[in-house]
């Protein structure tokens, strides 16, 4: 890893030196007051960590929150998910081609701008199934997957990077349980709308316009949202210190950048399995499960409990990793990994039921509603799918977190992330395309996530540290000079 001293931060330490020699930070500054409101409510400040990492959710709320519930209705709400699977192998093919360039155009770009695009992209998708309600325009469908899928590979990197760098060591699982808790019970609340627009549906139909008009208009507003994200210069922790900013080089030495990442923490090749695996899920539980066992209404109903199942394992999980009583941060990742390795061949085991009732091509002669006595226990297990999902991804941030503290190699971490991710997921879209059976998803799904946590548990041991040292998150060698912190 180099020469470099290994002067040492503890993450439970809250106090900082400026004598840490450390040439990419800033000097330290006093801690920023709050808005005090009628004597009574004191605010945290609006360039606080905590402030911009709610900015951040609220983002993801309405941008990546309203796709999911789209997503989660199975077949983008329609009858026939040929042409969503279409969309999504083409938008998340597009999703990992730019992701391999998505931590350069955000550092270059600035995280602002970044994520005020993103709305803009995600919100074309749902305006093409708008259209194709009535038009059955499957290139309009096309393109607003591809715009998407472009628009997704930014915005996530974005938002990876700055909720990774934004805390002090021991509060990142916090602030990536609050980014997750947040945005999923957003998806919450946004799957209402299917589910009171289309509650009187109880065939295998379409959703109406007015969810996806509602769905548009609420992506649009994650844009207006993102121009709040202050620069990350002007952003002060509570213990006074400035975040760490990416320096502002040129855009062949951004490209150059992942390389140089990758270099530096060999280590990180064995989360590339655990990445691919990350987006796996999407068309055998939507299209091969909620599609297949339910009625509209029942599918939207059930998507409603997906949601909240993501929100309520993705708190539990930021909760656990920054819960100190269980020892020092090295323990606890080996505690939430032993977590996340339970939940799913707990909730696969009961999933497997269900697979060997499903075939593809012959419809249950009897759609499941909500109101069937059967559907509860199908709802559940879609539930408790959604808590998988809702662990998985907040483990997978937390570990990003624990390897770096320097925001430019982080954006790298979290695009590596992505561009896996989204690999898989146009690999697994295809195969449903190609009408590939439930088993082998839901087997493939299964195998995918207990061996790809087996290389992780191998990155925690060999690189997760209860602190990072000095030479772990500095990255002398990424990067040409620093951001001048009084320009915005």
């Amino acid at each position: 890893m180099g020469d470099l001293e290994k002067n040492t931060t503890n993450e439970n330490d809250t106090t900082a030196s400026p004598d840490t020699g450390i040439a990419d930070m800033e000097e330290f500054s006093p801690p920023p007051s709050g808005y005090r409101i009628a004597g009574l409510v004191t605010l945290p400040a609006y360039r606080s960590p905590i402030a911009q990492c709610l900015i951040i959710a609220c983002v993801h709320l309405l941008v990546v929150g309203m796709f999911n519930v789209l997503s989660a209705l199975g077949g983008g709400g329609q009858v026939n998910p040929t042409t969503s699977n279409n969309a999504n192998t083409i938008l998340y093919s597009l999703f990992c081609a730019f992701s391999l360039v998505s931590g350069s155009v955000c550092n270059f770009l600035g995280p602002k701008i970044t994520l005020a695009t993103g709305g803009i992209g995600f919100s074309l998708l749902s305006a093409s199934y708008w259209s194709y309600n009535h038009n059955g325009n499957e290139a309009f469908v096309y393109f607003g997957g591809a715009i998407c899928g472009i628009a997704a590979a930014f915005l996530w990197t974005a938002e990876g990077s700055m909720i990774m760098s934004l805390p002090l060591e021991k509060d990142k699982g916090k602030y990536v349980g609050i980014f997750y808790g947040l945005s999923f019970f957003g998806t919450v609340i946004g799957a209402i709308i299917p589910t009171v627009e289309n509650w009187g549906v109880t065939t295998a139909g379409s959703v109406n316009d007015s969810t996806y008009i509602a769905l548009f208009i609420l992506m649009i507003m994650g844009s207006v949202v993102a121009c709040g994200v202050s620069n990350p210069t002007k952003v002060i922790r509570s213990d006074g210190s400035r975040v760490v900013v990416p320096r502002q080089t040129t855009f062949v030495q951004e490209l150059k950048n992942v390389a140089l990442a990758v270099r530096r923490e060999p280590w990180i090749i064995l989360f590339f399995p655990y990445s691919f695996a990350g987006l796996w899920y999407i068309p055998y539980q939507s299209n091969d499960y909620n599609s297949y066992f339910f009625d509209l209404r029942t599918r939207a109903f059930g998507s409603l409990w997906f949601d909240f199942g993501q929100f309520a394992m993705a708190v539990i999980s930021g909760l656990l990793l920054d819960f100190k009583r269980l020892g020092g941060r090295r323990q606890r990742a080996f505690i939430g990994w032993g977590f996340l390795f339970l939940l799913i061949n707990a909730v696969f085991i009961g999933g497997v039921f269900p697979a060997r009732r499903s075939q593809r091509g012959h419809p249950p002669s009897h759609l499941l509603d909500v109101e069937d006595s059967q559907a509860a226990g199908y709802i559940a297990l879609y539930t408790f799918y959604g808590a998988v999902d809702g662990a998985w991804q907040t483990f997978a941030w937390w570990i990003m977190g624990t390897l770096s503290n320097d925001p430019l190699v982080l954006s790298i971490y979290s695009a590596f992330y992505k561009v896996f991710g989204a690999m898989g997921a146009a690999i697994v879209f295809s195969l449903d395309v190609r009408e590939t059976s439930y088993q082998a998803m839901f087997g493939s799904y299964w195998g995918l996530l207990s061996g790809s946590l087996v290389l992780v548990l191998v990155l925690i041991y060999k690189r997760v540290e209860d602190t990072l040292s000095l030479e772990s998150w500095r990255s002398p060698e990424i990067g040409m000079k620093e951001v001048n912190p009084d320009t915005e």
